[in-house]
C-alpha cells in the first residue's frame, strides 16, 4: 500500500506578504509532509516540489516571512535524524522549498513550539514551559530578532498563521481566561471579495496526549460580495483558503490547489488555475 492510500491528503497554504510567494505543506499521509513553493507573475505559474519530511508538522504553528524567504515551522518524527543529535520535537527555520532547519529550536514536548513573523524584523517562538534552550535572550536570525516573549501580543492567534487577517469574532474558555481568548472568526479583504474563516471551535478543544486533534480540518470558509455582501460558501472539503499577493482567491480540496481570478469565476466553478501535486510528485 502506497503513503497516499493510508490517509486523505490535504493541504494548508502560506502566502506571502510582500512578494508574489506561496509555500504549502502537503500531507500526502500521516506519515508523510512535502513542503511546496509556488512562485507567479501575473498568469505564469512555477511549482517547486521540495523536501519530503517523515513525521508530523503542526501546520497551525508555522508561518511565512513577508519576503517569502523563509519559512517557520513545528515538527515532530523521525527527520530529526539528519541533525546533530535526535530530538523529540522542534521549531526550525528553513528556506522553502527545502525544509533543513537553518536554526533549530529543540522542545522536550509539543505544549510549546512554532511561531509567527510579527513584522519583516521580528520573530516569535513559542518556548513553552521546558524548552531546551534558554528562552530568555533573543537570538538573530540572518536580519531577524528572534524573541521568545510571553506577551500576549505575540501569543493571541499565533496558533492560527495566515497575514492580514482581522479577528471579528472571540470566545472566552474558561482553561484560558480572558487574558488569551481564542478566535472563533477572521475575514480578510481583497477589495472586492471578503473571505470569512471558521474555527470548529468544539473539534478544537478536542484533545489527545495533549495535542490538537485533526490540525488540517479546524477551519471552514465562505466568500461574500457585491453590495448586499451575499455569502457563498465554499466547498465543505476545502481544508484553507486566502488571497494571493495579485488579489486571487486560492483554494485547496484533497490535493488540488484552485485559483479564481473573480467571483464570477468561482461561482461558475470555473478555476484560472489548477494544480494536482499528486502529477508533480
Amino acid at each position: 500500500m502506497t503513503d497516499s492510500l493510508i490517509s486523505t491528503p490535504k493541504i494548508r497554504g502560506y502566502v506571502a506578504t510582500e512578494c508574489d510567494r506561496t509555500v504549502f505543506l502537503y500531507r500526502r499521509s500521516n506519515k508523510i509532509t512535502y513542503l511546496i513553493l509556488l512562485e507567479y507573475k501575473k498568469e505564469r505559474f512555477n511549482l517547486d516540489v521540495g523536501s519530503r519530511f517523515y513525521g508530523r508538522i503542526y501546520p497551525n504553528r508555522c508561518d511565512l516571512s513577508p519576503d517569502g524567504k523563509y519559512f517557520l515551522y513545528f515538527a515532530m518524527g523521525k527527520s530529526q535524524q539528519q541533525y546533530e543529535k535526535k530530538l523529540y520535537c522542534w521549531t526550525g527555520l528553513c528556506s522553502p522549498p527545502k525544509i533543513k532547519a537553518e536554526l533549530l529550536f529543540a522542545h522536550g514536548d509539543t505544549w510549546g513550539g512554532g511561531g509567527r513573523f510579527i513584522n519583516d524584523r521580528t520573530i516569535f517562538i513559542a518556548p513553552g514551559m521546558y524548552p531546551d534552550f534558554d528562552k530568555t535572550k533573543d537570538v538573530q536570525f540572518h536580519t531577524y530578532r528572534i524573541t521568545f516573549s510571553t506577551s500576549p501580543e505575540y501569543e493571541y492567534n499565533s496558533w492560527a498563521s495566515g497575514n492580514g487577517w482581522t479577528i471579528s469574532e472571540s470566545q472566552i474558555d474558561p482553561k484560558h481566561g480572558p487574558k488569551y481568548p481564542i478566535p472563533k472568526v477572521w475575514t480578510k479583504t481583497n477589495g472586492r471579495l471578503t473571505l470569512c474563516r471558521f474555527l470548529h471551535y468544539k473539534d478544537f478543544l478536542k484533545s489527545k496526549d495533549g495535542n490538537t486533534v485533526g490540525s488540517y480540518d479546524l477551519h471552514s470558509y465562505s466568500v461574500k460580495y457585491g453590495k448586499q455582501q451575499t455569502e457563498y460558501s465554499l466547498d465543505r472539503a476545502c481544508k484553507w483558503a486566502d488571497f494571493d499577493a495579485s488579489g486571487r482567491l486560492m483554494m485547496t480540496v484533497g490535493s488540488q490547489v484552485f485559483i479564481y481570478k473573480n467571483v464570477d469565476n468561482l461561482l461558475k466553478d470555473q478555476a484560472e488555475t489548477t494544480f494536482d501535486f499528486e502529477d508533480y510528485i
